[in-house]
């Protein structure tokens, strides 16, 4: 199975790349691309290239700005234009920083913050097994939402 890691509007790449990389090894998933945008369209455009080609997407950074350019604002945007609810999406915690995890049928786009140790974290065990088992016949491991 093939993933994109996309960075938004982030500075820790290189770090933040090992430890996506690392944790999705795990699951053998490989990965596919690795790009960077700078604006809101430009990341709309990348996601729905990616999900063309991948079912999981990793995005990185943007989640800490404090204007219309944040990553949450412009995931709500999506989620409101694509008919998606919070049914959809689940919040992943990590030393006071948040990060997202949105599915719908067999995709899954995983909004992290550009933070290499909040990302290790955030990509538990629990939620890679949880992402494989998406890809597999086995559904019974349920992510927790208390995550």
């Amino acid at each position: 199975m093939k993933y994109d890691i996309l960075f938004y509007l982030s500075k820790k790449t290189g770090y933040c790349e090992k430890r996506v990389k690392k944790a999705f090894e795990k699951i053998d998933f490989d990965i596919r691309t690795v790009n960077s945008s700078v604006t809101p369209v430009n990341l709309g455009e990348q996601v729905c290239d990616s999900l063309k080609y991948c079912n999981v997407v990793v995005i990185i950074g943007g989640l800490y700005l404090n204007d219309d350019d944040n990553l949450s604002v412009v995931l709500s945007r999506v989620m409101s234009s694509s008919g998606l609810t919070l049914s959809n999406m689940r919040k992943l915690n990590c030393d006071n920083q948040n990060g997202y995890i949105i599915r719908y049928k067999n995709q899954v786009i995983l909004a992290l913050p550009d933070n290499p140790k909040a990302v290790e974290s955030m990509l538990s065990d629990e939620l890679l097994n949880y992402i494989k088992n998406i890809y597999s016949d086995k559904q019974d491991l349920k992510y927790s939402e208390n995550n």
